[in-house]
């Protein structure tokens, strides 16, 4: 077998790993998070639907594991329980510029905040969530960190998924198409009253948000080895920003964070171009085979 077939093998390996691995996570998901859906939005099931449903939708919010769960079944079907352990590894790889822990901790405290002053001064008076009780902030880090998303999601999003989408699209083109999928399968939040920051709030920005994020996810990422653990932090950043300091409650404030956080994508672009958000030069070979 000559070298290009090899690496049209490979190929077809990463297209199919990835279709299996965005097919299990909303597959995962989405059957926990649907019942809950309907029985939020009044749907009315027949036959042996409605028990099933009723009895789907008391069960414990863990539908938002489906990336990681997805990532680890994936890793475990390919490599084993090796596979597993690099993976679970990378959110303790430290071997970067500590640096990236700036931005991991501080960009979007910045951002929000800044937001949320446009927002006032255009006349909002925000519903600050601490006010008297600043003591709950580093809490609620530590609450959004280990079960508000970075852990249940970023070992899928970006220890799995984000190293072959770059390799084939580039790092821009990979960042967007990512962060589509990654707002799309957030889709049920929007539908159920337990997920405040996000029920019944507008979707078409939610969407735009998170594809921006997405590509700063990817420059952070690439500027730290492909570890997770500055991702996990900045994914954590993010969530817990846009809680303690509301600026997206407010169209002002919200369309000030999509133009601040539109700002940081801009300055990866012109710093580094679409292709490589890398400093150093490309991440690290990633995929399927690294796992």
């Amino acid at each position: 077998m000559n070298g290009e077939d090899e690496s049209r093998r490979g190929q077809g390996t990463e297209h199919r790993a990835l279709i299996a691995f965005f097919g299990l996570t909303f597959l995962f998901s989405w059957s926990l998070w649907l019942p809950k859906v309907a029985v939020a939005t009044g749907f009315s099931a027949s036959g042996f639907l409605a028990p099933a449903i009723a009895w789907a939708a008391t069960l414990p919010e863990v539908g938002a594991f489906g990336p990681t769960v997805a990532a680890l079944v994936l890793v475990y079907a390919y490599s084993g329980r090796s596979g597993v352990v690099r993976l679970l590894g990378r959110a303790l790889d430290r071997s970067f510029s500590r640096l990236w822990f700036v931005p991991a901790l501080v960009l979007f405290p910045i951002l929000a905040l800044t937001a949320l002053g446009v927002a006032v001064v255009s006349g909002v008076e925000p519903t600050v969530p601490w006010v008297d009780e600043a003591y709950v902030l580093p809490i609620a880090f530590v609450f959004v960190l280990l079960l508000g998303g970075p852990l249940q999601e970023e070992f899928g999003w970006r220890g799995y998924a984000l190293d072959p989408l770059v390799e084939r699209f580039g790092a821009l083109s990979a960042s967007l198409g990512l962060g589509l999928v990654w707002g799309i399968w957030h889709l049920p939040w929007f539908y159920m009253p337990s997920m405040t920051l996000y029920y019944q709030r507008p979707l078409v920005g939610f969407l735009v948000t998170i594809t921006l994020l997405s590509v700063v996810m990817t420059w952070v990422y690439a500027n730290t080895g492909g570890s997770l653990a500055p991702v996990i932090l900045l994914h954590a950043s993010f969530n817990w920003s846009l809680w303690a300091f509301p600026a997206i409650e407010s169209d002002v404030g919200g369309q000030a964070f999509i133009a601040l956080l539109a700002g940081v994508v801009l300055y990866v672009l012109l710093r580094h171009g679409p292709t490589n958000f890398s400093s150093s030069g490309p991440i690290p070979a990633g995929g399927v085979e690294r796992l």
